[in-house]
């Protein structure tokens, strides 16, 4: 309907504000029609929820009137609430389902693109200099990512051998590793091997240790971010000439 929010809580807060109004005008009307504040707002509630209990007091012809008009208008509201919120509740997830599926199409039809594993800080600057430079990049992370800065997002846990699949690891050409479990790394980069033999395959190690039996599951290349962040601010302060502005 046009004119009307886009954000579904909104509507339903918006329904609610005007229930709780209803529900304070009821009271009042009854209040004034000769009950007490309790039996006008017991009044008010039971004849909004129709649930047939009878009513309280003097029934005058005013007070059949005023009893309808809060019928029309209290049950309307409370309808109107309860399909918000149900729509609330619903939307976002039946949203979320169909863009993930129609990702998963765009994903089967890719071939010769790369399989990036972890989006953390690492995984992030790679993606961003690997779409900078016009690949094709599936990341497979335990979150949604949304729309930015993954367009294609396969979620689920990368030692899944069929979350690898879903990102088409077999038509990949580069598997990049970049989750902060060297164990992780390795038990992918094993299972990436069988599943493609020649597929280009670069790691993060996050010790030294882990270099050589990466190397001995197939990776290709092995990189320590912590150790080249440390090289680099090393040569800053051993090379004062190498440093910015000097």
């Amino acid at each position: 309907m046009r004119g009307a929010p886009k954000d579904p809580w909104g509507r339903f807060w918006a329904g609610l504000a005007g229930l709780a109004v209803v529900i304070a005008g009821g009271t009042f009307g009854y209040h004034r029609l000769g009950l007490t504040a309790g039996e006008a707002l017991y009044q008010t509630v039971i004849t909004i929820t129709t649930v047939g209990y009878g009513e309280i007091g003097a029934v005058t012809d005013s007070y059949r009137v005023f009893t309808v008009v809060l019928i029309l208008c209290g049950v309307g509201t409370a309808l109107y609430t309860l399909g918000v919120l149900i729509e609330s509740l619903f939307e976002g997830r039946l949203d979320v389902e169909i863009r993930r599926r129609r990702m998963q199409k765009q994903i089967d039809r890719l071939s010769g693109h790369v399989v990036l594993c972890g989006f953390g800080q690492v995984g992030s600057a790679i993606h961003r200099e690997l779409v900078e430079a016009g690949r094709t990049v599936v990341v497979i992370d335990r979150y949604e990512l949304g729309d930015e800065p993954a367009p294609l997002n396969v979620v689920g846990e990368a030692t899944d051998d069929a979350v690898l699949e879903s990102a088409g690891l077999d038509r990949a050409d580069t598997l990049v590793l970049a989750l902060d479990s060297d164990a992780d790394n390795l038990y992918i980069a094993l299972t990436a091997r069988s599943m493609r033999s020649g597929m280009f395959i670069v790691a993060r190690s996050n010790s030294s240790t882990a270099e050589p039996k990466l190397r001995q599951a197939g990776v290709d290349e092995v990189i320590n971010p912590h150790a080249i962040g440390g090289a680099a601010m090393a040569a800053l302060v051993l090379q004062p000439d190498s440093r910015p502005g000097a």
